[in-house]
Formats: structure tokens, sequence, C-alpha cells
């Protein structure tokens, strides 16, 4: 499969710097980088939320997030940067940012900056939260490029504490040639992903 959608976490902790004793913040970034150095020409669009409580008065900068030595070039939302930072050399061809996935160009490579539900653990930035599992294994079944179970709209992903529903009701409209979820941790509380998408 040559995936030319990829979804990836958006929080802060896959930047080495930020949780350097995040194994599975490693390994999804191993992960991820194979993904993409085995797409490694062509443009790229990332698409992430723009929500102001991400946003960082110090363009292309982690200092907002205590790692003021790590610097991506650009951007001024968290989740760009951490899409920046793991494109690494391949931040160059970067040609499009945005909020919305919308329909994505086939000819691109689209990078998708999502989390899943942030109250998977009693530890979770949201705590344990009863509706969090089924969350998690609606976004794992979408990801696969499975049909999601009927019932889980803005606001019931949101209450099972899906931070970011509207990019993840986006991808669930999709309908990929071709899927695979490569890897998925919750040792955090929060679902992180990394999926590989043809479409």
């Amino acid at each position: 499969m040559s995936a030319n959608l990829i979804v990836m976490p958006a929080g802060p902790a896959l930047v080495a710097e930020l949780a350097p004793k995040d194994l599975a913040g490693a390994r999804l970034r191993r992960c991820l980088r194979a993904l993409l150095d085995s797409r490694a020409t062509g443009e790229i669009h990332l698409v992430g939320s723009r929500d102001p409580r991400w946003e960082t008065g110090v363009p292309g900068s982690f200092r907002a997030w205590g790692a003021p030595q790590v610097t991506v070039g650009a951007g001024r939302h968290l989740p760009e940067l951490v899409q920046r930072h793991v494109l690494g050399g391949h931040a160059d061809r970067v040609t499009d940012t945005r909020e919305r996935l919308g329909t994505p160009d086939r000819e691109a490579l689209t990078l998708v900056a999502v989390d899943g539900s942030a109250g998977l653990t009693p530890r979770a930035p949201l705590a344990l939260l009863d509706t969090a599992e089924e969350a998690d294994r609606w976004c794992r079944t979408v990801l696969g490029g499975e049909e999601p179970a009927a019932g889980m709209d803005a606001a019931s992903l949101r209450n099972a504490g899906v931070l970011e529903p509207e990019l993840w009701l986006e991808l669930a409209a999709l309908t990929p040639r071709q899927a695979r979820l490569h890897d998925a941790d919750t040792t955090h509380g929060v679902g992180r992903y990394v999926a590989g998408w043809e479409i």
C-alpha cells in the first residue's frame, strides 16, 4: 500500500525532548518516520487543530511547552509543530497547512494530527471516563478502514474525552481504498494512533 494520508498523534509527548521516558512515544515516532520515508517525494499537506489553546507566540518553537531549544522553523499551533518535528527533513515539502480535512489531494501526502480520548486511565488528562474505551474502539475501527458503529457524533465523542471530534468525523466520512492501523498506544490515558490510508 502506498499511503497518501497518514494519521498521527497531535500531542507534545511525541517530541522526545518533552517526554524523554515515553517509550511508546518513541515507538510511534519510529513507525511514523518509516511511513514518511516510504513516501519520500511530493507535496505534504498538514491538517490539525488551530484552536487558540494550542497557539504559541513564538512561531516554530516548543518554548511554550518547556523546550525552547527545539525549533521546527514554522508553525504557531501545537499540532503543526509536532507534525513538523516528526517530518524532520521532509518538512521542506509542506505546501499547505489547514484545520479541516476537506477533500484530500490524492497526489499529495496528507498528514492528519489528531488524538483519541484523553480519559482512558485514572491518571489521564481528563481522569477515567466511562465512555472512553468505547471511543477508543471507535477510533481504531475508523483508522482500520472499517465501518464504525453508529451513534458516535461530535457530542458523544467529546463526552468520551475526544477533544477534536470534528476531524475524527471527517476521517470517518472518507472511504479509503486501503487502510491500516499501524500502531496504537493508551499508556498515558490518551489514545494515540498511527495509521496509513490510500485514498
